[in-house]
């Protein structure tokens, strides 16, 4: 400290005689330095010689890492202290003013559109501006590619139609004569939306059922049909299903089929904001008895409904029944006329053919409450507010792309083009009987009359099981749990033989004898099973299982007795 304040003595009429000419602080600096450690140097290069931070220039930009996803692995720290005015021209979509203080940065986009975000900011102006500039340093002037504003409550934008490969300047600039604001800084890369393939490009209607929605190794759905409103032949230009394809985004089902209640051409992200074309369905459907049930108890709709439904009859050759789903809509904002009511929901009524009785499977999990607007709510993300409006069952609300706060996600993010969706959610397991016939319905709805407005769900491929029993897990000598000689493995613990006639086999031939639930195995080999079902036209091969067996450990001679003494006192080698 001591040092410190002779060194200021001494020094500081120097710097207010010669303070101008960088040379004499430099010098100066020179002299004094070994008087400071590294952190008191810093502080006084700043705070008395008013030293630029390095990247005060466009030829000094500090390069900014580029993340790959939207977590801030690389991250930079940033500091205005010391920044000056550069010698180009403020861009004219800027509000900044004349001669504001700068820092640069430079980057290579990587995709077309990257995320800029700020962080533990200190001392920040009420506005900070931003330019991005898609030119080299000298030819830099007042236009610039995009301007950008950061405050408090805006701390991310989006930098939009870049090329990927080419290289960027971002120019962040204070208002203030001496800025002091730290900041940290990151990049991230916005995910690609989903793909979605109407029905009738790559798969057909009933393959979407058969061969994406449903798992089994059997032919055991019938009776697919997919329907618009009424079914009317005047709906059958509209196409609301289709299959859809994560395509690298952040949705959480890597494939699967998806239900809307408006084109599935309209499906895939980027969210545009709500009052974009979604050719939804007019005139309205007046629903039946099964599916005004559901919407009764959500509070109701007199009026006529848009909607579109998919129905199947199956077989299961298991005795429970569940799906996996993620419901959708953009009708979860203002401008909908029961945004907090139940004016969009998803229904699942299963019916059993041979009583007649039904019931809907798509509901708040271990309760009987449908999936609608106004039975999953969190206000803290979305912006809805109004009569009604409450939160319920905050749990399953995943994202609001039009939502509230700072860390609202970016509507140029999201996978969907939808205001906000639900958890992936899985659908109530319910008991059936095995070789019994069963209707599934699933149905999504959407009441708001405005055109854009539209919901969909969307279903996790092959989570619809009809059951295929397993045999079991390898048990290998890679997979660390092969058995030892001598020792045996019962496979099939979960086959029923009052539900299929069962042949084992060994590395492909049948082991003559062996019919029933499970085997004793005590030999290595390629054990599996051939089912077929009692009730169904349904043959079946199971995937077989590896047994493996350690080696056994021979111990050619007798070891000898070594003895020890309890209190001897020298050490004892045992080879």
């Amino acid at each position: 400290m001591k040092r410190t304040i002779l060194f200021l003595l001494v020094c500081f009429p120097l710097l207010v005689i010669y303070g101008k000419k960088a040379n004499v602080k430099e010098n100066i600096a020179d002299h004094i330095q070994y008087m400071l450690d590294e952190r008191q140097f810093v502080n006084y290069q700043k705070a008395v010689l008013f030293f630029a931070p390095a990247n005060d220039d466009c030829t000094d930009a500090i390069s900014l890492m580029v993340n790959p996803d939207l977590d801030c692995g690389q991250k930079l720290s940033v500091d205005f202290t010391g920044a000056t005015a550069s010698g180009k021209a403020v861009p004219f979509c800027s509000a900044v003013g004349s001669s504001p203080k700068d820092l640069w940065f430079e980057f290579t986009a990587t995709s077309d559109k990257h995320i800029l975000s700020i962080s533990s900011e200190k001392n920040m102006p009420a506005t900070l501006y931003g330019a991005l500039y898609d030119r080299d340093c000298s030819a830099i002037n007042a236009t610039a590619s995009q301007c950008f504003s950061l405050t408090a409550a805006v701390k991310k934008i989006t930098l939009d139609k870049l090329k990927p490969g080419k290289k960027y300047y971002i120019r962040l600039m204070s208002g203030e004569t001496t800025p002091t604001t730290t900041l940290v800084l990151c990049l991230g890369t916005v995910p690609p939306p989903i793909k979605v393939s109407p029905s009738g490009e790559m798969y057909t209607v009933e393959e979407l059922v058969k061969d994406v929605l449903v798992k089994s190794g059997c032919d055991l759905v019938s009776n697919v049909r997919y329907q618009v409103q009424d079914g009317s032949p005047q709906y059958n230009t509209y196409n609301t299903l289709g299959y859809f394809h994560k395509n690298g985004s952040d949705f959480p089902y890597e494939e699967g089929i998806v239900l809307a209640t408006g084109s599935a051409r309209y499906i895939a992200g980027p969210y545009d904001g709500g009052g974009g074309v979604r050719e939804k369905v007019f005139p309205l459907w007046n629903g039946d008895p099964d599916l005004n049930a559901v919407i009764d108890s959500v509070g109701g709709r007199t009026g006529g409904k848009f909607i579109t439904q998919l129905f199947f009859d199956f077989i299961p050759v298991k005795d429970s029944l569940k799906f996996e789903y993620l419901f959708a809509s953009e009708s979860w904002q203002q401008g909908c006329w029961g945004h907090c009511e139940g004016a969009a929901l998803f229904a699942a009524w299963l019916t059993d053919t041979t009583t007649g009785i039904g019931e809907n499977l798509a509901v708040i999990p271990g309760t009987t409450t449908p999936i609608a607007l106004n039975t999953i709510m969190d206000l803290s993300k979305s912006n809805v507010t109004g009569i009604g409006c409450q939160n319920i069952n905050e749990e399953y609300f995943w994202k609001a792309y039009n939502g509230n706060g700072v860390d609202a996600p970016f509507a140029s993010a999201a996978p969907i083009n939808y205001a906000s969706m639900t958890t992936a959610m899985q659908s109530e397991t319910v008991k059936v009987i095995p070789g019994r016939k069963y209707r599934i319905r699933l149905a999504v709805m959407d009441f708001c009359t405005t055109p854009s407005h539209t919901s969909a769900v969307f279903f996790n491929a092959r989570s619809f099981d009809l059951g295929n029993p397993e045999i079991g897990e390898d048990m290998s000598i890679e997979g660390g749990n092969a058995l030892c000689p001598g020792d045996t493995i019962e496979l099939g613990q979960n086959l029923e033989a009052k539900d299929y006639l069962i042949q084992w086999t060994k590395n492909g031939k049948d082991l003559i004898g062996e019919n029933g639930e499970t085997l004793k195995v005590s030999e290595p080999g390629l054990y599996g099973a051939r089912l077929k079902y009692k009730y169904v036209v349904c043959d079946v091969e199971l995937d077989p299982v590896k047994v493996e067996f350690y080696d056994e450990i021979i111990i050619e001679k007798q070891p000898s007795d070594i003895e020890q003494c309890r209190s001897s006192t020298s050490a004892t080698t045992i080879n």
